[in-house]
């Protein structure tokens, strides 16, 4: 029983370890990585970036969407999908003692933790799945006709959506970080560092194609 319930962990913590920090598909770190960069940009340049490249918005608006749908299917109610992340923590709550870190058995205030962690981000959380509901997977009558009115009713703060992310992607790290005392490299600097590069060389290609465009 301990055998395979500690297969079943540690099955589980892979498969997420793959859905956060993976490339191919990317995973939610490099989500989080161009979205979190790409706001970077526009608090660096303001409306100046749609400027340098208009298509920088769609691009924007886009990743946003991806992100808020990536962390809905990570956050599901887990009466709905085995593989929520509150699951996954349950699972461990109720398996503790036959679950082994590297230094033993988990606590049960680690655990608590966890799931409080991430119970403080509630609201955020309501919002993204109200938007995922009855907008982006399933869209209501109501959103058809008033597409724009989605954003009223489900209201969402970028930081606090990034918080959010973060908050997720920690307690998986934690998770792999007691398990073997190692844990994935964070992907999310690549690809931030790949939306900054991206930025600079449209901006270079501005000035040096269309002169006096950005002044």
């Amino acid at each position: 029983m301990k055998a395979l319930i500690q297969a079943n962990y540690e099955e589980r913590l892979s498969r997420y370890a793959t859905l956060l920090h993976g490339t191919e598909p990317p995973g939610l770190a490099a989500k989080l990585g161009v979205y979190a960069q790409l706001l970077r940009q526009r608090e660096i340049h303001g409306d100046r970036l749609w400027k340098i490249e208009p298509m920088l918005y769609p691009l924007m608006l886009s990743a946003e969407t991806d992100l808020h749908l990536a962390t809905a299917r990570l956050l599901e109610d887990p009466r709905r999908a085995d593989g929520s992340v509150f699951a996954f923590l349950s699972f461990c709550q109720k398996n503790r003692e036959n679950i082994s870190w590297a230094m033993g058995t988990p606590p049960v205030d680690v655990l608590d933790a966890q799931v409080a962690a991430l119970e403080s981000h509630r609201s955020t959380i309501t919002a993204i799945m109200g938007r995922r509901d009855r907008f982006f997977a399933h869209l209501d009558k109501k959103y058809f006709l008033e597409p724009a009115q989605i954003y009223d009713d489900y209201p969402l703060e970028e930081k606090a959506v990034i918080a959010l992310v973060n908050a997720v992607i920690g307690v998986i790290g934690e998770h792999q970080w007691k398990l073997r005392e190692s844990a994935n490299f964070h992907v999310a600097e690549f690809f931030a560092a790949g939306v900054e590069n991206m930025v600079r060389n449209l901006e270079t290609g501005r000035r040096q194609n269309y002169p006096g465009q950005l002044d």
